[in-house]
């Protein structure tokens, strides 16, 4: 999570989905996953039959999902006057479960099924470059993009995606041509500006990255991975100050492109981790109502799951019910008294209505749990100086600080504890070192100008 810059009692945190098939667990649940097959976009492919894999591993629901799509597949094949078309979308939807599962090497085998039965279907190679590049396979990701962009050459996910390939395999000028061409499809596509950004920063232009990534955060601030090229290319411009603060934002949320068919794969699993992860989804675009469904849905089919619980919480409180939203957080907390994220959002919840003691409480736990984070220790300070120990506060305005330079306010309202207990040498000190690190703050010239006055009457 990013250290918050704001007041605790402002905000409850939203969480972040990671980016790229959360829902996909490793094949064989980490060991030896069997290369992918050489060679994918051959056109000498013949179709195979695909077993079964064991399932066991699987919750009971998806399992019979996969099954299902067996049984539609083995119906579909015994039909001598089913359509290819037809067929290969049987062969390409076992693929997809098996992908979305994490049985890997099954999933291959059915999407160049399905891509040998329709070869003119662009959506089979475009699964496959996502597949590949799941497995770590660039060449072959390489040429399923480029296969499905010559069957559908404006398709914005494709161009982006292979655009992106091209730039991982050193291909700059490839990647560069795709970005472009993205972007005049979109001119506000965050995908594609991130892209041009992230050519610059490989050709050595810094000033232009700087400018191509500013403007992927203005059009979608929740892009997060793009804060640590950022501070790359601001740490090559000399510019210090600004690359930590990046820095200290960076994570894994990757711009916002719009992608039907990777939409529909991240759909297709009926599992409490799949509910969270479009709970999650569903957050993030504001639809509160939509999450709620989902999050229940999803502790329907396992009510003890924590994080479905956590997500639950957040969401009643973004859609305005509070009281709601307190009493999910504390019935997750008697479930998992060590769910940090869930005990920290409550505290700032109860702090916002004003119920002070108890969200001190909250923080002080956090803290403990997990030493080093700022806003918990903004958090305690608030808390404290709301229930009128301002000097209880200060020893948690240095350590905020301290463990967070780049946060302003916090450097501010330990200015001002400072000033209330009239501990002016301190408070002058203060206020130097945190100028030095934020010499456009106006907040902090003006305290500088305040607490000069007053020394000096």
């Amino acid at each position: 999570m990013s250290k918050r810059c704001a007041p605790v009692a402002a905000v409850l945190t939203v969480i972040v989905a990671a980016a790229g098939g959360a829902c996909t667990p490793s094949e064989e649940d980490g060991r030896a996953r069997p290369a992918l097959a050489a060679g994918a976009a051959d056109p000498g492919w013949t179709v195979q039959p695909v077993p079964m894999p064991d399932l066991s591993r699987l919750p009971v629901s998806v399992q019979t999902q996969v099954r299902d799509r067996y049984a539609a597949l083995s119906a579909r094949s015994a039909s001598a006057r089913m359509p290819p078309e037809e067929l290969a979308q049987a062969h390409g939807d076992v693929g997809l479960i098996l992908m979305a599962t994490g049985y890997h090497a099954a999933a291959e085998t059915s999407l160049r099924n399905a891509q040998a039965l329709a070869p003119r279907e662009p959506k089979w190679p475009y699964y496959l470059g996502q597949l590949y590049l799941i497995t770590s396979d660039p060449a072959n990701a390489l040429k399923s993009f480029e296969k499905a962009l010559a069957l559908r050459p404006k398709d914005l996910a494709t161009i982006v995606h292979l655009g992106e390939t091209y730039l991982d395999q050193g291909k700059t000028d490839a990647a560069e041509r795709l970005f472009l061409q993205a972007r005049d499809i979109d001119p506000r596509s965050a995908a594609a500006i991130e892209g041009l950004g992230r050519v610059a920063q490989a050709r050595g232009d810094h000033t232009r990255a700087v400018e191509y990534l500013e403007q992927t955060l203005t059009l979608d601030p929740q892009a997060s991975r793009v804060h640590y090229p950022l501070a790359q290319s601001y740490r090559s411009l000399g510019q210090q100050e600004k690359a930590e603060a990046h820095v200290k934002q960076r994570g894994d949320g990757r711009p916002a492109l719009s992608d039907p068919l990777m939409r529909d794969y991240f759909w297709l699993i009926d599992s409490a981790e799949a509910h969270y992860q479009r709970g999650v989804l569903a957050m993030q675009a504001g639809k509160w109502d939509a999450a709620l469904d989902v999050f229940r849905k999803g502790l329907a089919l396992e009510p003890e799951n924590v994080q479905l619980g956590y997500g639950l919480g957040l969401a009643l409180y973004w859609k305005g019910d509070q009281d709601a939203a307190a009493k999910q957080f504390e019935a997750v907390l008697q479930r998992s008294p060590d769910h940090v994220e869930t005990r920290f959002n409550l505290g700032a919840l109860l702090a916002q209505q004003k119920h002070y003691r108890e969200a001190l409480t909250h923080f002080a736990v956090v803290a403990k749990q997990d030493p080093g984070r700022a806003d918990v220790e903004v958090g305690q300070a608030e808390m404290l100086r709301n229930l009128g120990d301002v000097n209880a506060s200060i020893p948690h305005w240095r350590r905020a600080v301290e463990l967070d330079p780049a946060n302003a306010v916090a450097w501010a309202e330990g200015a001002k504890a400072l000033i209330v207990l009239k501990r002016y040498k301190e408070a002058r000190d203060w206020l130097d070192a945190a100028r030095k690190l934020h010499s456009d703050s106006v907040e902090l010239s003006a305290l500088s100008a305040d607490l000069a006055e007053v020394r000096a009457q």
